[in-house]
């Protein structure tokens, strides 16, 4: 960014996935250069160049259709080029490799395609992982081989009765499936039963910065499956940040955050200018 200013020169960027990291990433960093643009470079935003990367048909691919293709209509209307559909193959000094064998210049690169875990994971006894080495469990979140090894989170592959894809490494999955082991672990160390893990969907939420917000509802409570988008989203998707500041903390100390949050947002910059 700080060479874009110096030499007033287009920043290209290009970021590999079109997860929720990646088009929150994107549009916090557009949002970004707009607060930076009104310390003294007012063309520094314009100068942006994105380009958002994802070999599956739509971004957010985990997410339910309505959120992926609102959050694409926005990417879009901020001015940003998406490419679905589109294989990356390598990170080079200059740009992308695509599969189709061309280059596409880059000034920075963001690579965050997906989660891979070490490879010597499907080389230890009792564990069976595929080929992004996630360890496949069955539904108590046991592994396939051994009843005492348990993963959860990011780590594992399940793909529940009925379902024709793994769950998708979120935090709700994984919170969720801590639940269910400090519940129900306890009693299975003294001999009782391991039920399987059931997955309740409470719904999905995506934030584009102060632009906008689009979410579902999930299959519980009074709207189930309904689509949200706007101010009532994006406070929806600041408590549940909240929420999970609670759950880590506890609720004295989740204040005390909340409250140093707001202090600073106040006394500081928009943006650091070190």
């Amino acid at each position: 960014m700080f060479q874009s200013v110096v030499t007033n020169s287009p920043l290209r960027v290009s970021i590999v996935g079109a997860g929720a990291t990646d088009v929150e990433l994107a549009a916090e960093l557009s949002r970004l250069l707009e607060v930076a643009s009104s310390y003294g470079d007012p063309s520094l935003r314009s100068r942006l160049n994105l380009t958002v990367y994802e070999s599956a048909p739509r971004v957010l691919a985990a997410f339910p259709p309505a959120v992926s293709e609102s959050s694409e209509e926005q990417l879009r209307h901020i001015g940003f080029t998406v490419r679905t559909g589109t294989r990356v193959t390598a990170a080079e000094p200059d740009g992308l490799r695509l599969g189709d064998g061309s280059q596409q210049a880059a000034d920075l690169m963001v690579w965050a395609a997906g989660v891979k875990a070490p490879d010597f994971l499907g080389k230890l006894d009792g564990i069976e992982s595929n080929r992004s080495n996630p360890i496949i469990v069955r539904p108590t979140l046991q592994t396939q081989d051994d009843d005492t090894l348990f993963a959860l989170g990011d780590c594992p592959t399940l793909t529940l009765a009925g379902k024709e894809h793994p769950l998708a490494p979120t935090a709700q999955v994984a919170t969720q499936q801590a639940r269910h082991l400090a519940k129900y672990l306890p009693a299975w160390l003294d001999g009782g039963s391991l039920p399987d893990f059931a997955f309740h969907d409470f719904g999905a939420l995506v934030s584009l910065s102060d632009y906008n917000a689009f979410g579902t509802l999930g299959q519980f409570g009074v709207f189930r499956g309904g689509f949200i988008k706007g101010r009532f989203a994006q406070l929806s998707h600041a408590m549940l940040y909240r929420q999970h500041q609670h759950a880590l903390h506890g609720f004295r100390k989740a204040m005390t955050l909340w409250t140093a949050e707001r202090i600073k947002g106040f006394v500081q910059p928009k943006i650091r200018l070190s």
